[in-house]
């Protein structure tokens, strides 16, 4: 049996959104502890990397460990019409191999999601040792992005022992963005040696939009021409991103 509850519908369309910014369909793993979703794009060039703990929920049941298989769309077309302070309830019947989603504030709603054939192993978390490792504002990573982004379609990022700087070339210029050490923009940052590398900006654009509504604050941690993982700081579980590096420009 899995049953989840939460009484801001809010909370669970966020999750869905940074979710469907890389995938088509989502495999959680359900255990007494929580919900877990581990899974790469299909580019096999970013991964997400998601624990929602039993206390992230107001009230979470499962007695044994369930795979369950959605389509991503069709859970966000459920919660389209959803009201901010509506509570969510989710009931996995496997053996009817349905997630039923019930949602009520003024009235009730019931639906029946059809789950998918489980056809993916879990991925395995990365294993990388990260030269840099910085705290940073989310609101002004996502506005650097965005800037960037319509300048070039790939971002340099470069780590220094006091700043970070963000660098697009395009055809018709060019944009250097720095956050400097023990601002507001960069309250932390180790710098093991000076490292750089350069990502696509079209996945990181869509991400971090998203997830810039989970938290305030995130931990970036990459080293040169590596992956980049970020941290989003959530009051409870975790959220990891990661994304592979654009070797060609390096």
């Amino acid at each position: 049996m899995l049953k989840a509850t939460l009484y801001d519908v809010k909370r669970w369309r966020e999750i869905m959104n940074v979710i469907s910014t890389l995938l088509e369909e989502a495999e959680f793993k359900a255990s007494p502890e929580g919900l877990k979703l581990r899974a790469m794009n299909d580019s096999k060039v970013a991964m997400i990397d998601l624990e929602l703990p039993a206390s992230f929920f107001d009230g979470y049941e499962c007695d044994v460990v369930t795979h369950l298989r959605i389509k991503v769309k069709s859970m966000q077309d459920i919660l389209e019409g959803a009201e901010a302070k509506e509570a969510i309830e989710l009931s996995y019947l496997k053996e009817q191999a349905k997630l039923v989603v019930y949602l009520h504030n003024e009235y009730e709603r019931v639906f029946s999601l059809a789950t998918l054939a489980i056809e993916k192993e879990f991925e395995e978390e990365p294993g990388t040792a990260f030269t840099v490792k910085a705290q940073v504002s989310t609101t002004n990573l996502k506005k650097v992005i965005s800037e960037s982004e319509k300048i070039g379609d790939e971002v340099t990022i470069e780590a220094k022992a006091d700043r970070i700087e963000f660098k697009t070339i395009g055809l018709t210029g060019n944009v250097v963005s720095t956050f400097k050490k023990g601002s507001s923009s960069l309250t932390e940052l180790f710098t093991e040696k000076e490292s750089s590398a350069t990502y696509s900006l079209d996945l990181l654009k869509a991400v971090v939009k998203d997830a810039s509504s989970l938290s305030d604050t995130v931990n970036m941690e990459y080293s040169t021409d590596h992956v980049l993982r970020l941290d989003f700081v959530l009051p409870q579980g975790k959220l990891h991103l990661y994304f592979s590096p654009s070797l060609e420009a390096s």
